[in-house]
């Protein structure tokens, strides 16, 4: 009934009325603090007459100019290029060293003068020092701007002034075929006219006749028609039908020797089909890592290892017992978490665990940590040392 969820015991109804009485003090209390408190009145007058004499009139934004006067005829005042006077030409215009300091760093950022009106821009240059340096600016005439530049003349590349080409008669007849890149340059022919020659080649490309040499780009008739008399091109030789052997020849297949996986050298290892000095190096350094290998399908996890490889040595692959264990009960974090199976999270509670409940006897005490997966329990147990310390 409704009556039962809306009803509400005595105790409960004082509660609820305390509740809304301290929520309604809550929200009058500011306005209550303000009606009782006598505001304080302070006197800004004093801090107006202290302000008035440290504040700059706004009105002249100026820098106030020095009031030490500067005596010209002590300096040796000479014309300057404000872009490239140094300190002393500075000085010696009777300018304060602080307002020479900032004309240098300006020039070091990047800054530079272009007439006389930017100079007057500088921080801390007032109307007077400006006036008394203005005879002594005299900026450096810039090459004229309009001044036609030189045109770039495209020469054609048919008559540029190169070396003539100086055919050479070869001591031989040639094949152009076969005839290497050394010999061809030894004739006189250009470097790029051989290189593409030898490109064509590469790409199962013959010249079934001596003339064809005109067909690579950039040789010239005149060139090939000296080399004629030297060029002869080997047929190749036609073989009878009724004397080719089609028995096709048995290959034998190279078949991988047994191996123990624990056990194999670095020569061992590349003994397999498949495995080079890099792959065999991997394998052994992940051997190393986990302290050997229980089970050959381990060797599939060797990182890098092709899959294809690994499957067809698979079968060549023998074990045997593992030559390092993992002292549980005396190794420290650091030293668990260095095999490739714990990661430092599960040696740090295996450690923890081990400091708080002693050492550990058997695969049931692992079982007792919730914070080891029975997967990793399984994976790691055969790597396991249980051995207790001496005391």
């Amino acid at each position: 009934m409704m009556k039962d969820y809306f009803y509400f015991t005595k105790r409960e109804r004082n509660g609820l009325l305390v509740l809304v009485a301290l929520t309604l003090l809550f929200l009058a209390l500011p306005t209550i603090v303000r009606k009782f408190r006598t505001p304080e009145k302070y006197k800004f007058e004093e801090f107006r007459q202290v302000m008035a004499a440290t504040t700059p009139d706004v009105n002249n934004p100026r820098p106030i100019a020095s009031e030490i006067p500067v005596d010209l005829t002590t300096l040796n005042p000479q014309p300057i290029d404000p872009n490239f006077a140094d300190k002393e030409a500075f000085l010696n215009l009777g300018l304060p060293p602080k307002l020479v300091n900032t004309i240098i760093n300006y020039r070091n950022k990047g800054g530079k003068f272009y007439n006389d009106e930017s100079l007057k821009k500088i921080y801390g240059m007032t109307e007077d020092d400006f006036q008394r340096i203005l005879p002594y600016i005299a900026f450096r005439p810039e090459p004229n701007q309009n001044q036609s530049k030189p045109t770039a003349v495209v020469v054609n590349q048919s008559i540029q002034t190169t070396a003539p080409v100086i055919i050479q008669s070869p001591n031989e007849k040639f094949d152009p075929n076969t005839v290497i890149k050394e010999e061809l340059l030894s004739f006189g022919l250009p470097e790029k006219i051989v290189d593409r020659m030898i490109k064509f080649r590469d790409a199962g490309g013959k010249f079934a006749e001596p003339e064809d040499l005109e067909n690579v780009y950039g040789m010239k008739k005149a060139w090939v028609e000296q080399l004629l008399p030297w060029m002869e091109i080997v047929k190749p030789e036609i073989v009878d039908p009724k004397k080719i052997n089609f028995n096709k020849k048995k290959i034998e297949k190279k078949e991988n020797p047994i191996t123990d996986i624990n056990t194999a050298d670095f020569e061992d290892w590349q003994n397999l089909i498949g495995i080079g000095p890099y792959y065999a190096d991997k394998i052994m350094g992940y051997r190393e890592k986990l302290g050997g290998f229980v089970s050959v399908d381990q060797i599939l996890e060797t990182n890098g290892l092709p899959d294809s490889v690994k499957q067809s040595i698979l079968p060549a692959l023998r074990t045997s017992d593992i030559f390092r264990k993992i002292k549980i009960n005396s190794l420290s974090t650091k030293e668990m978490a260095m095999h490739p199976y714990i990661t430092w999270k599960e040696a740090n509670a295996i450690n923890n665990y081990r400091k708080q409940h002693g050492p550990f006897k058997s695969r049931t005490d692992l079982e007792k940590m919730l914070a080891l997966q029975p997967g990793f329990i399984d994976r790691i147990i055969p790597y396991l040392d249980f051995t207790e310390l001496e005391k």
